[in-house]
């Protein structure tokens, strides 16, 4: 396969929208090539994700560029791949032959250290990227993977988006306390319950905040060994954190911002507590952290595995917040298709346009499925509390996703929660928000409080198992194309809502223009009439490349 000298990026310093790019153009640069342990390969697709949005717009304020000097390491973003071998190191010809179509995990640990394809690793808006070894060799294995030859280069790509919906349902952070880990445990000045530690404890470190006499007399199960004693929280952060009785709303959130990446809080409470704990959502969503408790005072019970659940409530009633964009449509579309799936599903958004699209299009799904789908705009809707509260009913939602960011959608809805429900805090929002955390509902009621940030091969995995059952239909939420040089349109388009799905870029067609699917008749009619009987697929995808070829390179 020829391979040409240079290649054209999109580059971002670090300064919003304005330096991605050079004067809005992507640019030449020189084609690296492969050593030891590397692949470069050819992006046939990158779809764009909000998070590209705002990485562009948060510069340093996005978590995992804080301290990045842009001047000295400028970015190339870019992490739902579609990707072909072109060359690669003798070491990685056996497995990863010039040719061969893959997909990737962007979020890959090695030796400890994260390597983010898009982020501290070039990403795919280009039109080619090199891979490493921390992609073929990481701490969890091989995070390139096959591609299924019927999948079309959007769905390849957008594996990843569904596979971080897959694993908002999944539990990932820690189910027990830490081993030989800090340890803290507060009591309630005024308790006067008993509170039976019935788990090892077996921490390094033991630092217990309260009075000493109350701890003899009320907390049974401490090991006999020396405390740290302290009057007041220390101000550091700890792995497990458990809280004996009712602390007031100050304290809880001070408690809440303690807990460390991986972290474990369980609380305790000794009588019905306050329902709500202000909290830093962007902690939540980000750090991987166990929240539990229960209203029995004996710590095994709120260990208990019967208590939590991940997953849809079957025949319950879902709400999707924030649901009219794409993140959106993909939860909905796996609600819909879902074993578990609910009875009644109430999807919330600003904007009454995007809903009516997302209507319409899921029509056909909807009624397969047999469920109630209710659309509730907040523009248009006078007393919304009012109206969620009638459709959800006096039980309340037994499931809650935050599909979009900010405190408003949790707010919004977080009051709807049923006894037993799940909340899933889907979308990350900047560090330093606060907004109502249902703590209080986990130790008293059987509520469940999850998030997510990102995915894992095998997330993604399962997610081509279900495109090849026909449970995920990546395709159907292609709403746009385009080529590289819009890249940048592109990526406004999502941050303005432009289009009610996925837009989706292929390098290759260098100059192809960004079109809406429902607008492709005035482009290239064979391929609209294809995309208007069934959809983006792959036989799309060749009739574009037949009918809009990149001189020099032979189609996907």
């Amino acid at each position: 396969m020829h391979l040409p000298d240079s290649q054209l990026c999109w580059i971002y310093r670090g300064q919003g929208m304005a330096t991605f790019g050079a004067d809005s153009q992507p640019e030449a640069c020189p084609l690296p090539q492969p050593g030891p342990g590397e692949v470069l390969a050819r992006v046939d697709a990158v779809s764009i994700c909000a998070s590209d949005v705002k990485m562009i717009e948060m510069a340093n304020d996005y978590p995992l560029f804080k301290d990045r000097d842009f001047s000295r390491h400028p970015a190339v973003l870019g992490h739902e791949l579609a990707l072909t071998v072109v060359a690669c190191g003798a070491d990685r010809l056996r497995d990863w032959p010039p040719g061969k179509r893959f997909g990737v995990q962007p979020d890959v640990w090695l030796n400890g250290e994260r390597f983010c394809i898009g982020v501290n690793v070039a990403g795919g808006m280009a039109q080619y990227v090199l891979l490493g070894k921390e992609v073929f060799t990481s701490d969890n294995g091989c995070c390139a993977f096959a591609a299924d030859p019927a999948i079309s280069d959007a769905a390849l790509a957008q594996t990843e988006p569904l596979a971080c919906v897959e694993a908002a349902f999944v539990q990932h952070s820690r189910s027990d306390m830490k081993a030989q880990g800090d340890l803290l445990i507060w009591l309630a000045e005024d308790s006067q319950q008993p509170f039976i530690l019935d788990m090892p404890l077996t921490a390094s470190r033991i630092t217990l905040v309260g009075d000493a006499e109350a701890f003899r007399r009320s907390v049974s199960g401490l090991p006999d060994r020396h405390y740290d004693y302290q009057p007041q929280l220390p101000a550091r952060q700890f792995d497990d954190i458990i809280i004996l009785g009712n602390p007031d709303g100050a304290t809880l959130s001070r408690l809440t911002a303690g807990m460390a990446v991986n972290g474990l809080l369980c609380w305790l409470p000794d009588s019905e507590p306050q329902a709500m704990v202000a909290a830093d959502i962007a902690q939540i969503h980000y750090h991987n952290l166990s929240l539990l408790g229960a209203r029995s005072r004996r710590l095994s019970d709120a260990f208990s595995r019967q208590r939590y659940r991940y997953d849809y409530q079957p025949g319950g009633t879902l709400i999707l917040s924030g649901g009219g964009g794409t993140m959106g449509r993909i939860h909905l579309q796996r609600a819909l298709k879902s074993a578990r799936a609910p009875a009644k599903i109430i999807v919330t958004g600003n904007s009454p346009h995007r809903l009516e699209r997302m209507a319409s299009d899921f029509a056909g799904l909807i009624n397969a499925a047999g469920i109630e789908v209710y659309y509730l705009a907040l523009q248009t809707t006078p007393d919304f509390a009012a109206e969620m509260a009638r459709l959800v009913g006096s039980q309340g939602a037994t499931d809650i996703v935050v599909c979009a960011p900010g405190i408003e959608p949790l707010s919004e809805v977080v009051d709807f929660l049923a006894d037993d429900g799940l909340l899933v805090l889907f979308s990350g929002t900047r560090y330093g928000q606060h907004g109502p955390l249902p703590l209080g509902q986990v130790a008293w009621q059987q509520v469940t409080i999850s998030a997510s940030s990102g995915s894992s091969v095998q997330d993604q995995l399962r997610v081509l198992e279900k495109i090849a059952s026909g449970e995920a239909l990546p395709d159907f939420n292609v709403a746009a194309i385009g080529g590289l040089m819009t890249l940048k349109e592109g990526l406004q388009a999502v941050k303005t809502g432009r289009f009610t799905g996925k837009v989706v870029i292929y390098p290759q067609l260098t100059s192809l223009p960004l079109l809406a699917l429902d607008q492709l008749d005035s482009w290239d009619r064979r391929l609209a009439a294809t995309v208007n009987e069934s959809g983006w697929s792959l036989l799309a995808e060749r009739l574009l490349r037949e009918s809009y070829p990149q001189p020099g390179d032979s189609p996907g």
